[in-house]
This record gives structure tokens, C-alpha cells and sequence, in this order.
């Protein structure tokens, strides 16, 4: 059934419009609106429609896949059972062809591979006629042009002549490296153009003699690459292979930098394995200077893991400038939480083994990264805030250093900041609970087993007590009460209570004993008293907007107004309809941690699961407890 299906899709590869659609569907938790897959695309919601009824049509006759579709919901993708959804992804991982790229971008990527892999200037006719088109290419030069600027280069216009990629000639490799994208070992690309295919050329048996004769040499080193920028480096040796072998060796224009490349142990594999290569094959005859640029492209490749690594020793100037870039992150990311996140050594640490790389990028002045395939890094919906302001920090890191984060790395920084958030442990007090035995105390024993052995960091003593004992009054309060559902039925009046269900599993015996600990956390007494309002109409007046604001656009729309500095503590509802409800919260964190990390966990959860929130609004007294239990 599984490879049935593999094979019924077979059809998507021809039909990149198409196949973007259904991979977009295939990779979504939640339903998508035309309007979010057309901004994915690049094409109108019409266009989106149109190509949906399509699609639908064309996977009809597989009953394990159907896309279903709402009214203000939009499109999703239902998959029968998780094996069919199993070879799915793997036929997508084999195909690595296979990109998630809309027609836009295809030809975008064509253009700039037919720039780089030309000898002379092309003109914008040739480029239409190769991709068969008779319209305008404007938006794919502009789009070209903002790819080309990220390393420095531009395109320039030759009266009569065409068009032609002007700047440094190792900025012009990086790019076309970059354009190669599919960094697998499995997979040889035909990317339709013959001069471009030409520069990564190698018989395949001897592509993997190169590759067990690399990855034999990394693996006996100190360095260590992640899988992907492996793949990418070879691709890098085959390029500068055939020039060798072309009689094509030019000037790579690399400039002078403060940084002594080869002290590095990077440098080091990089001598060692082009000597065997040369030892082997033919054409590995590398100049002083590609030795020099390769050495650069491993020392972005490593994976710093140890700390122990990022020394002046191994990258000399590097650290500098890494150190400089990372206390600039967290000075901002200090600044929009306001906490202090010089305080937490992990973030520190992890933040410059990201920096040290990138820092090498800066002093180039290129932009670099690699595509994952169909690994893209959006907005997956986890700390929403945190990635508001990373977005914010991009921009500000942009202008001021002059170098733009890729998806990736902005990724792994968000990372690195998300450990920084979670290592916030909330503290707690220690509850007193008494269990009332109305049927006697020996039926207590497995609720007092449970209590001791999965929340006895939250209880200061557990006491088990027959209602009459309480009813004296001879005995202390106690900060919670617990009773089986028996207990609904007789008049007791000790609060607060928890009344324990019969007959859950285990998980969900436990999970429901969560809920009595939350007072242990003083939400009520942190954050500001929660006050909900309904409007109709304009809100002009009411809301007090700010510069921080999230939406979040789903079936139960949401607008949160966020202010972390505010004297006037808030935290409002409006409820414009039983589906679309507006925040305004203002809090002054002062570096208390505690309040940061509550006011996110409320924040997340509201997002996440936003019928938490309506939910709320219909209890007769909205508390903390309501968005987080």
C-alpha cells in the first residue's frame, strides 16, 4: 500500500506548483488559508484556489490521501494511517530533487545559475526563451539582485551586450556553491543548464573514492562537520577539482583580513587532505590560496561543540569579533525581555561557538548559509514572543554589522535563546494537604502513594483525616483538600477541594493531580489581576498600543498588545466576538525572571491553544489557572 501510494505521487515532479502545494500541506500540524499558501508561493489566493482544485482532483483516486477543506479554515492534508504517512516522507527524502519551491522560484534560481555558469554577458531575451516564457522577468531580477547583494556582488548592466555578475571571484563561488543546494551523496543534480552542471562533474566511482578518502580524513581529526556541510564541502573540492583539470584557475580575490587561518586545526585538515587527494586522484593540484579559501569554508562547516575549542589559540582574531557579535545579541535580547542574559553561562557559551563562524563570514563580507531541503525554519509556533524579537534583532544586526542571518542560523540563535528560557526554573512553595478518607483510610493508600511519589517537591506534608476530624475544628487549614467523587455528595465545606475521579490510567491519574499544585506557583500574585471586557465597534481609547504586538491569525483570532516595561500593570480582554479577542498586557519584568517566565508560559499556552482562552472567558471568574491547567 505504502509503495502504492510513492508511487501515485510520482506525478508531483513535474508539477512544481503543484507539488509545493501538497508538500506544504504534508508539513502543516493545523489548516492553511489560500491567502498563507499564496504568501509561501508567491501567487494570488486565486491562484491557490485554482491549483487546490486541481490537486484535489489529481490524488482523488488514493483513498489513504484525502485534502479536506473548511470555510475560514482552509486547506488540509489527511494522511489514512502512519505508514502510508511514513513512505511519503521517505519517497519526498529520496527525491531530494524534489524542492519546495514554487515556479517563482525556480526560475530565480535558474537565472542565477545561468549567470554565475556564464562566460560572457546573457541577455534578458535568451533567459526568456530558455525557460519559455514571454513575460516580463522583472521581479525575478530584483529577487536575483537581493541574493547577489547578500554577498557582495551585484549585477550589471552591458549596453548591447547583456547582463553580467560583477565582484569578487571567491564571493561569485560561494554563491554558485550555494545555488547547488542538495548537498547529498545519493543524488547527482541536472539543473538544465550544461555549463553549470559542468563545474560539479565527477564519475561516480570516483566521486566516492573522494568521499571515503574525506571522510576517513575528518573522521581521524580533531574537527568535526554536521552531515550536511560534509556534503557541501566536497562539492566545494569538486568545483575547484575542475577547474584544475579545465585549465580554468583564476584569482579568487580574497581579501586581507585580521585573521591568521593557519594556526587553525582546520587548516591542518585541510592540507592533509587535499596531499592525499593529490596522492590519489588527478587534478587536486590546489593553489596556496584555494588552500586558504577552503580552509575559510571548513572553519564555517565546523560544529563547535566544546566550549574548549573557541580559543584565541585556534581562531586568534575570530574571537574577538565573535565575542563582540555575541554580547550584541544578548545585550538586545537582554533589553526586549528585560532580564539579564549575561547571567546564564550556557547561552553565553553556545552563543559564541554560533558567532565564531558567522564572525569569519562578516570580516568577508558574505552572507552565506546552506538550504536544508525541505527543512525550513518558521514560525512553528513555539515562544512566540522570543520570536517576535528575534525577528527585530535580525534587522538590527543587519544594519549594524552588515550581515544578514539565514533561516538557520537565526534558528539556532533562537535555540540557544530558548535553552536560556527554559533553564528559568519556577519556584514554588510547599503545599499542606489533608486527604478526607470518607471511606476509611486504607482507601487512601494509592492516592497517598501517587501524591508522595510523583509531587514531593511540591508538598510540605500530606495528613489523612475523616470528615469529622476536620468538621472539630481541632486541626489546622491545609492548603488543599482531597476527596473521591463520592465526596460531591455529602455537604463538605473545607475548600479549596479536589475531588479525585475513579477508574483513570495511570498517566491520567497523575496528570489530573497537576492541577491542585498550581496555586504552589503564585501566578495571581505575580502577574497583574486579569480584567475582561466586551466591545463592539471601534476600541479607539481603550487599547493602548504599543510597538510589540503579536497576531495570531487562526479560527479564534488573537491580537496581544505586549509592553515589558510598563508602570501600569494590565493584563485585558477584550472580546470583540465569541472569536476574535484583543490583549493588552502591560508588566514591568525588572529583571524578575519569575514574572518573565509566567507571563510566557501563559502567553504560549493562550497562543498555542487559543480555546483556552474562550474557554476562560465564560467561567464566571477568569484566573491564571484557566490558560495553564
Amino acid at each position: 500500500m505504502a509503495l502504492g501510494i510513492s508511487k501515485k505521487l510520482e506525478f508531483l515532479d513535474s508539477q512544481p506548483r503543484l507539488k509545493a502545494l501538497f508538500l506544504l500541506l504534508f508539513r502543516a500540524d493545523d489548516f492553511l488559508t489560500s491567502e498563507k499558501l499564496g504568501e509561501r508561493l508567491n501567487v494570488t489566493s486565486r491562484t491557490v484556489k485554482s491549483d487546490m482544485k486541481q490537486l484535489k482532483e489529481s490524488v482523488a483516486t488514493n483513498k489513504e490521501i484525502q485534502i479536506v477543506s473548511k470555510r475560514s479554515l482552509g486547506y488540509k492534508l489527511m494522511i489514512e494511517n502512519q505508514e502510508d504517512e511514513a513512505a511519503i516522507r521517505e519517497f519526498f527524502q529520496m527525491y531530494s530533487s524534489l524542492s519546495l519551491d514554487s515556479e517563482f522560484d525556480h526560475r530565480v534560481r535558474y537565472i542565477l545559475r545561468r549567470f554565475l555558469s556564464a562566460d560572457q554577458p546573457v541577455k534578458v531575451e535568451e533567459i526568456q526563451q530558455e525557460l519559455i516564457i514571454n513575460y516580463s522577468i522583472s521581479r525575478e531580477l530584483q529577487k536575483v539582485k537581493e541574493m547577489l547583494a547578500k554577498y557582495g556582488l551585484s549585477l550589471n548592466v552591458r549596453p548591447h551586450h547583456g547582463m553580467v555578475i560583477e565582484g569578487p571571484v571567491f564571493k561569485k563561488i560561494m554563491l554558485t556553491i550555494r545555488m547547488y543546494r542538495y548537498f547529498d551523496k545519493n543524488t547527482s543534480n541536472d539543473f538544465g543548464i550544461p555549463e553549470y552542471n559542468a563545474f560539479f562533474y565527477c564519475d561516480r566511482a570516483e566521486k566516492e573514492k573522494i568521499h571515503n578518502t574525506f571522510f576517513k580524513t575528518i573522521t581521524n581529526s580533531r574537527i568535526v562537520f554536521s552531515d550536511i556541510n560534509a556534503e557541501r564541502f566536497i562539492i566545494y573540492l569538486l568545483y575547484f577539482r575542475n577547474q584544475v583539470l579545465n585549465g580554468e584557475e583564476e584569482l579568487l580575490d580574497l581579501p586581507k583580513i585580521n585573521f591568521d587561518y593557519k594556526p587553525t586545526d582546520e587548516y591542518e585538515l585541510v592540507v592533509e587532505l587535499v596531499q592525499k587527494l593529490r596522492n590519489k586522484f588527478t587534478g587536486f593540484d590546489f593553489s596556496i590560496e584555494v588552500i586558504q579559501f577552503l580552509t575559510y569554508i571548513a572553519i564555517f562547516s565546523t560544529d563547535l561543540y566544546r566550549f574548549v575549542d573557541c580559543s584565541k589559540e585556534n581562531y586568534n582574531h575570530l574571537i574577538q569579533l565573535a565575542e563582540e557579535t555575541r554580547n550584541f545579541l544578548l545585550r538586545e535580547i537582554s533589553e526586549y525581555l528585560q532580564i539579564d542574559a549575561f547571567d546564564d553561562y550556557t547561552c553565553l557559551k553556545d552563543l559564541l561557538k554560533i558567532m565564531i563562524p558567522i564572525s569569519l563570514k562578516i570580516m568577508l563580507n558574505v552572507s552565506d548559509s546552506v538550504d536544508l531541503r525541505y527543512k525550513d525554519f518558521h514560525d512553528t509556533g513555539d515562544q512566540p514572543l522570543l520570536r517576535m524579537y528575534m525577528k527585530k534583532i535580525k534587522k538590527t544586526f543587519a544594519m549594524t554589522y552588515q550581515y544578514e542571518f539565514s533561516k538557520r542560523e537565526i534558528h539556532l540563535i533562537f535555540l540557544t535563546f530558548c535553552g536560556m528560557l527554559n533553564r528559568i526554573v519556577l519556584e514554588h512553595r510547599k503545599l499542606r494537604l489533608a486527604i478526607i478518607a470518607i471511606d476509611g483510610r486504607l482507601s487512601t493508600q494509592q492516592l497517598k502513594f501517587n501524591l508522595q511519589h510523583n509531587f514531593s517537591e511540591y508538598i510540605e506534608r500530606i495528613e489523612t483525616k475523616v470528615l469529622y476530624e476536620l468538621n472539630s475544628g481541632d486541626t489546622q487549614e491545609y492548603d488543599y483538600y482531597l476527596c473521591s467523587t463520592y465526596g460531591k455528595n455529602l455537604n463538605i465545606t473545607h475548600q479549596p477541594i479536589y475531588y479525585v475521579k475513579d477508574e483513570l490510567s495511570e498517566f491520567e491519574y497523575i496528570d489530573s493531580l497537576r492541577t491542585i499544585f498550581f496555586s504552589a506557583f503564585a501566578y495571581e500574585s505575580k502577574l497583574p489581576p486579569i480584567d475582561f471586557q466586551k466591545v463592539s465597534g471601534k476600541k479607539n481609547g481603550l487599547i493602548k498600543k504599543t510597538d510589540d504586538v503579536l497576531v495570531v491569525d487562526k479560527e479564534i483570532q488573537l491580537k496581544i498588545y505586549l509592553k515589558l516595561t510598563a508602570t501600569k500593570q494590565e493584563f485585558t480582554i477584550f472580546e470583540e466576538t465569541p472569536t476574535v479577542f484583543t490583549l493588552q498586557i502591560g508588566v514591568s519584568i525588572k529583571e524578575d525572571r519569575q514574572k518573565l517566565k509566567m507571563l510566557l508560559n501563559v502567553l504560549n499556552r493562550i497562543i498555542a491553544e487559543p480555546q483556552v482562552l474562550v474557554n476562560a472567558v465564560q467561567q464566571e471568574q477568569i484566573s491564571y489557572e484557566s490558560f495553564l491547567r
